[in-house]
């Protein structure tokens, strides 16, 4: 006859169980998490080639993180990847049609050192970003499918200027997916990168800012402290309740905000304290 302490015994290892068992796949996990951490970066770059054997990179950023350590993807490595890339023509996360009216580049820091990397090797820049602000699209840092079909079409229009051309298409993490699952159904095949890792590496030079991303970036702050602002204050055809996301910087308080990039860039630092 079972006694009364078989059966807390009994009890007592299935718990044992149940605690090792969720022990293993928490460990799995935590294992799982680390790699995936540590490999981060591997995930962010993709390559396709045309039927005419156009081949596209695609790059995706994150933008202001890059400046947390904790991101496992620093500003120094995704310059590092550009080179070691060695594309024909850049197109990055920026709107042109700010660009030839206002002289700014109005992408993310991330896209104005790459802008000003590729001025430094002479490395053409596209501009390919899509958005605007009226009554039904005025929220930033927002992702959409209509904003992707956009900048997909922008794209492939200026995929067409530079045939026979390696192209590496710049753009936050956000877009990268869909970027690349646009460009699969525009029968583009999937290439294979070998060693991936190896494109975020240094080539041994001490890192530094490429030249004039303080003047470019200041530009930027600028645009979007007043004179971005200021149009959409300005346009009767947007509501009251939009223009209150928009306000233009009388106290400086986001163009101090921003300048605070160029200490890190005058000091080649590449983390924020």
């Amino acid at each position: 006859m079972e006694t009364k302490r078989d059966r807390t015994m009994k009890k007592h290892s299935k718990l044992k169980n149940v605690i090792l068992c969720v022990a293993i796949i928490l460990g799995f996990l935590f294992i799982l998490a680390t790699v995936f951490y540590i490999n981060l970066k591997n995930f962010t770059v993709k390559s396709v080639q045309s039927e005419g054997g156009q081949e596209v990179y695609l790059m995706g950023t994150f933008h202001m993180d890059h400046f947390d350590p904790l991101a496992n993807y620093s500003v120094e490595e995704m310059l590092n990847a550009i080179e070691n890339i060695d594309p024909d023509v850049v197109f990055i996360e920026a709107r042109e049609e700010n660009c030839e009216q206002y002289g700014v580049v109005d992408g993310p820091v991330d896209m104005c050192i790459a802008y000003c990397y590729c001025q430094d090797n002479d490395i053409p820049v596209e501009m390919v970003d899509y958005w605007k602000v009226d009554n039904e699209n005025y929220k930033t840092n927002t992702t959409t499918d209509d904003r992707d079909d956009h900048i997909h079409q922008r794209i492939m229009e200026k995929l067409e200027r530079y045939d026979n051309k390696k192209v590496l298409v710049i753009c936050g993490f956000g877009h990268l997916y869909p970027q690349l699952n646009r460009l699969l159904g525009e029968e583009f095949k999937k290439n294979t990168i070998h060693n991936v890792s190896s494109l975020f590496k240094s080539n041994g030079r001490e890192f530094v800012y490429p030249s004039g991303i303080c003047d470019v970036w200041e530009k930027r702050a600028l645009f979007y402290a007043d004179t971005y602002p200021e149009s959409i204050q300005a346009d009767e055809t947007i509501n009251d309740e939009v223009k209150a996301q928009w306000p233009v910087d009388k106290n400086h308080v986001f163009y101090n905000s921003q300048m605070e990039y160029c200490d890190l860039f005058r000091s080649n630092q590449l983390y924020k304290k």
